[in-house]
């Protein structure tokens, strides 16, 4: 995921320095233009209008095989519409790509784009295994798609309300506001400090605990097969391991003795 957080970087880098095809500036503009009246709404307006638009993103790129299509397409969309900010504002693209990578909201959408393509790829994969060995990993896999979604939203509103926050500020200190007002806008890393911190911690944790959960979940599921099987009058089926422990040699009730 921090590979994919450093393309997504990299590539705004890029693409954003990278000179319009024919006919694409104006289209970009129009794109751009449908978005603006966003701003001009109120807080809680614009804190909807955000968290939908970067949701409806997150949900495509989820999709499997289309998903990693959807993400270049909308990294590629980012750096057009800041190569269009920085025309537009006659600031040019380093100052834009300054506004926005210099605030925190970015921090948190472009990692939930990279954790939904990742999981888009885990989808793939657990696919692709369940008709090769099967479902089980496919059924465990959506239970880990319904945390990502779950995490991803989280990490999305709170990406929403500092963007707003951001916006509120910067409305409320332009001209004739004196400039060193404008550098309020910084103030707002303390609480995503805070945040990131917390998020970090309880991520860690998590780390921790999975496997101890997923060990307690494979020995209830163990325990329920055998209450069927018992239920059913049969003894459950007996593991590969248990088969080759059998079998063995040095086993004190399967096998050969010299």
């Amino acid at each position: 995921m921090t590979a994919l957080f450093v393309i997504e970087v990299g590539a705004i880098i890029i693409i954003s320095n990278l000179p319009f095809f024919p006919g694409e500036f104006s289209f970009t503009q129009s794109q751009y233009n449908n978005i603006k009246p966003l701003v001009n709404q109120s807080a809680l307006g614009q804190l909807a209008g955000i968290f939908a638009n970067n949701f409806m993103v997150v949900v495509r790129e989820l999709i499997p095989v289309i998903g990693p299509v959807v993400f270049s397409l909308s990294i590629y969309e980012t750096a057009r519409i800041v190569e269009v900010i920085a025309i537009s504002s006659g600031d040019g693209v380093g100052a834009a790509l300054g506004t926005l990578f210099l605030l925190p909201h970015t921090y948190l959408e472009l990692p939930a784009y990279a954790i939904a393509v990742t999981e888009s790829g885990y989808l793939v994969y657990a696919i692709g295994a369940g008709f090769s060995k099967g479902w089980a990993l496919f059924v465990r896999e959506l239970r880990f798609l319904v945390v990502s979604v779950a995490l991803i939203a989280g990490v999305l509103i709170v990406a929403a309300i500092f963007e707003v926050t951001e916006i509120q500020i910067e409305f409320l200190t332009q001209p004739p506001a004196p400039p060193i007002e404008g550098a309020l806008v910084f103030a707002t890393w303390i609480p995503f400090a805070l945040v990131f911190s917390g998020a970090l911690s309880f991520w860690r944790r998590a780390k921790r605990e999975a496997p101890e959960l997923e060990a307690r979940e494979a020995e209830e599921s163990r325990r329920q097969a055998e209450a069927l099987w018992g239920v059913a009058g049969q003894a459950p089926p007996q593991t590969q391991g248990e088969k080759d422990s059998a079998g063995s040699p040095t086993s004190g009730e399967g096998g050969a003795t010299a």
